[in-house]
């Protein structure tokens, strides 16, 4: 039998991939600075300080610099190490053993150990917490020793180590949380990790601090601390970026009107990536307006993609083609594509949906209940439908109170999702497997099943690309999800700041050796 590292390209990097750190400062890079604090501005602050019971977008930045996973993500969707220094698969493809660092410690001083990673993998399938489903083929987890850990399958699982390196999964030491509920332990609020920062203050509506890890087994930060203070409005955010009150805002807050006046500068740092994400709507399966399928083809027809890609993105973000990310651009199918613009054919479909318009002229008034950072998504959506007889009117929440309402207690008929949809093509199975861990809609169809669990055995990545492909044909027919932009993203940083996460070697950065928004070999200039 093929190894399982023929499956994916994330897998086929795990095996010859090494450790990172060196236990040296940054990595040693002996023109940078040391010293400073880098401030973020984030749009919410984070639920808990448990970064593995609820999916949570707030905590995930500050996550990777307090903790670790066995592996990690860098901005090139590729799987590094992180806890482990190497790793092996099974001919049979049914046995992964990871070689953990024998450095690595907590902020207490205790050793980590392939027992706090069996202890948290096993508490996060037991307690079902949000991505449990990462282990769904997981069998047994077993520490062979202290730097020994050994996942055992039920079945092959092409997905398994790039899962294992995204989110949910970052190791909790068993020494203080054994015996304890995830949920209302105090570590809540005060964590130990035993990633490059330590914990060090959450005044709560206002920022989280974190301070470096003298002591840290990998590569020491050059900075001295990070600051993610709570900022909601986009607009007060980028101002206070303006001001040289914060060092960093969320891309989704760079007005996309100001990009080429700030590009006529040289004050900033420019990048432009493609993610494996899409801004799409979705719905409530069951019940309500949008649950018959001829409506939700009428949507799709309905909608002008390039009218939300130029009048939301002013271009930034292209219009969606497929129902599945553009960057897969192996696993597309061009036989069932996402329907042209035919607002005719829509009105169409909603009268032989059974539909008639009432008093105000409109066959369906509903909301679009959504997370904040969608509304010129949504802005647009509501201009586009409005001209087929669907008034939409937008209600607009913080993120965690959609989630629990929204995604967990299915109050909606129509909103909108974004996120990371990677690393590799079978992620995009998340959002519309009857298991995925971000299935808003709940759907679930017999048929996608099948397939998606072909290609999570699949024995090359033609034939994982095959099953993909007779996916995007049922969601073709289904649309649990209608794709309107792939996100391109477009990120000023100022020019003082060096080794980011999101530079290119090229641009001095630390994409190739860092997570995702792992701040260790960022450095900024010293104040004039």
């Amino acid at each position: 039998m093929k190894k399982l590292l023929n499956f994916s390209l994330a897998l086929l990097m795990a095996l010859t991939l090494t450790a990172c750190g060196s236990g040296g400062n940054g990595g040693g890079n002996t023109s940078a600075q040391k010293g400073g604090t880098y401030i973020i501005a984030q749009s919410g602050e984070p639920a808990s300080m448990n970064p593995d019971t609820i999916s949570d977008d707030y905590l995930y930045a500050p996550a990777q610099n307090i903790f670790n996973r066995v592996v990690k993500l860098n901005n090139n969707y590729e799987v590094l190490p992180d806890l482990a220094t190497s790793w092996d698969v099974s001919e049979d493809a049914k046995t992964y053993t990871f070689h953990l660092n024998e450095k690595a410690k907590w902020h207490d001083g205790q050793p980590v150990t392939a027992e706090d990673c069996k202890y948290t993998f096993d508490t996060i399938v037991k307690e079902s917490y949000a991505n449990a489903s990462v282990f769904v083929y997981v069998e047994e987890i077993v520490a062979e020793d202290a730097q020994t850990l050994v996942f055992k399958m039920k079945q092959p699982d092409a997905s398994f180590v790039s899962n294992l390196a995204w989110y949910g999964t970052f190791v909790l030491p068993k020494h203080i949380l054994d015996g304890q509920d995830w949920l209302t332990s105090d570590f809540n609020q005060n964590p130990v990790g035993s990633g490059p920062f330590k914990f060090s203050e959450w005044n709560k509506g206002t920022d989280l601090k974190l301070v470096r890890n003298e002591e840290y087994w990998g590569d020491v930060p050059y900075l001295d601390g990070l600051t993610y203070m709570v900022q909601p409005d986009g607009s007060t955010a980028y101002q206070a970026w303006l001001n040289d009150e914060v060092d960093e805002i969320e891309s989704i807050n760079l007005p996309v009107s100001e990009i080429e006046n700030l590009k006529a500068t040289d004050k900033y740092i420019w990048v432009t990536q493609m993610w494996p994400t899409m801004f799409y709507l979705t719905f409530n399966m069951k019940d309500g307006a949008f649950a018959n399928p001829d409506v939700r083809m009428a949507v799709a027809m309905g909608i002008n993609r390039e009218e939300v890609s130029t009048k939301g993105y002013n271009g930034y973000k292209p219009a969606s083609t497929h129902y599945i990310p553009s960057i897969y651009t192996d696993a597309l199918n061009d036989d069932a594509k996402l329907p042209a613009y035919d607002p005719d054919g829509a009105v169409e479909l909603l009268e032989k949906a059974g539909l008639t318009k009432n008093a105000n002229g409109y066959y369906i008034e509903e909301k679009i209940r959504i997370m904040q950072g969608f509304e010129d998504l949504a802005t647009v959506v509501i201009a586009e439908l409005d001209k087929i007889g669907i008034k939409l009117t937008m209600d607009v929440l913080d993120m965690n109170i959609w989630t629990e309402q929204v995604w967990q207690g299915q109050q909606f008929t129509i909103s909108a999702v974004g996120g990371f949809q990677g690393p590799d093509v079978l992620g995009t199975g998340r959002r519309w497997t009857k298991d995925g861990a971000i299935n808003v809609a709940f759907y679930s169809n017999d048929e996608i099943e099948g397939y998606y669990s072909d290609a999570l055995k699949a024995s090359s990545q033609d034939a994982i690309n095959e099953n993909m492909k007779k996916i995007q044909t049922i969601l073709a027919k289904d649309n649990p999800i209608i794709p309107m932009v792939d996100y391109g993203d477009v990120a000023a940083f100022k020019s003082n700041v060096h080794g980011h996460p999101l530079f290119t070697n090229e641009q001095g950065g630390s994409r190739d050796k860092a997570g995702f928004s792992e701040m260790t070999y960022l450095w900024m200039d010293a104040a004039q």
